[in-house]
């Protein structure tokens, strides 16, 4: 296959993208209403927007009712989460935009997939396959190891919740350095919630495909899950926003050292005394949690501030122009 194919199947792949929904619209002739008596044409009723065609209950039925349990129905949750994984800022860009219908509801999938990933690796493989999640091999240092050991545990038990938490905490962050983009311009902060929801939802499913590595090796585990996670931000980023790579990359670099730094404060307080030294009192190891976690804290709002008033700098003719049209448009 030489370049010029590549590029071709690319450029289809780029079209896929931007719009994979094709409608098929229904014929012409008028339909009723089941539900409420009333005739239209079109695929929904315009009264009540049951579904053109709505009969009587057969076989597709049944398996439609038990499909729709799942998520595996209508907007189906496998549907999107395959979207997801493909095309993720144009589904999410779909959803900021209005085309909801397509895509399912992104906080029921966070709940739905959260509870898949406790069943398998808390139930499922420990029990039935006799695989320990994210054990960690001897490191020449047991205390070492088990510290570790702990931490990590910990972190996989909860790491549905950790990934909506560290996807919550990029919001404002987000909203601060992408606030005047080229596109989705003055994003609000609700938006900017279901842009993290669907990213939380994107690093568990990403956290799933590469959990085989984490059987073999838990630290590459935890570096090729990082590397991925930075990979699909960068591009969610890219197609939300509308800036060039480099500009996605550099406010970006803001938002992943705000984040961790603000998300290192709260961890700040989970310093286990054998990992310092075993002689500390409580009084110490309190005094040694608020050091580090106002240390975390100043960190990220310092860089935080540097990030916003480089972005307001170079924003300056974008602003100007926005203003220039918002004048236009109210005379």
């Amino acid at each position: 296959m030489n370049m010029g194919q590549l590029r071709e199947k690319y450029e289809r792949f780029r079209q896929w993208q931007e719009c994979p929904h094709e409608y098929k619209l229904m014929s012409d002739e008028v339909h009723h209403c089941n539900n409420c008596n009333h005739d239209f044409t079109g695929n929904f009723c315009p009264i009540c927007s049951q579904k053109a065609g709505m009969g009587r209950i057969g076989w597709k039925s049944v398996r439609q009712g038990i499909m729709d349990i799942w998520g595996l129905g209508t907007r189906s949750l496998l549907y999107s989460i395959w979207q997801l994984l493909w095309r993720p800022g144009q589904v999410i860009g779909d959803y900021l935009d209005g085309k909801r219908q397509v895509s399912f509801p992104p906080v029921k999938m966070l709940f739905i997939i959260a509870v898949i990933y406790s069943v398998l690796f808390y139930w499922f493989f420990p029990t039935v396959l006799g695989i320990e999640v994210l054990a960690v091999p001897y490191m020449g240092n047991e205390e070492a190891r088990r510290v570790t050991e702990d931490m990590m545990n910990l972190a996989g038990k909860y790491y549905s919740w950790a990934a909506l938490i560290f996807a919550l905490i990029a919001v404002v962050p987000t909203w601060i350095m992408f606030r005047y983009s080229p596109r989705h311009t003055s994003h609000s902060l609700p938006e900017g919630f279901f842009i993290q929801v669907f990213l939380a939802n994107l690093m568990i499913v990403v956290g799933f495909l590469l959990f085989p590595i984490g059987i073999a090796n838990p630290l590459l585990y935890t570096f090729s899950s990082f590397i991925a996670y930075a990979i699909y931000y960068l591009i969610v980023y890219k197609y939300l926003f509308g800036y060039s790579f480099w500009g996605t990359l550099w406010r970006c670099g803001f938002i992943y050292a705000a984040s961790t730094l603000f998300a290192a404060t709260g961890l700040s307080f989970m310093f286990d005394n054998r990992i310092v030294a075993n002689n500390l009192t409580e009084a110490q190891m309190t005094q040694m949690k608020m050091f580090f976690a106002g240390g975390y804290l100043l960190l990220s709002v310092t860089v935080l501030t540097i990030g916003f008033v480089i972005n307001y700098i170079v924003t300056r003719k974008f602003r100007r122009e926005l203003k220039q049209s918002a004048i236009h448009s109210h005379s």
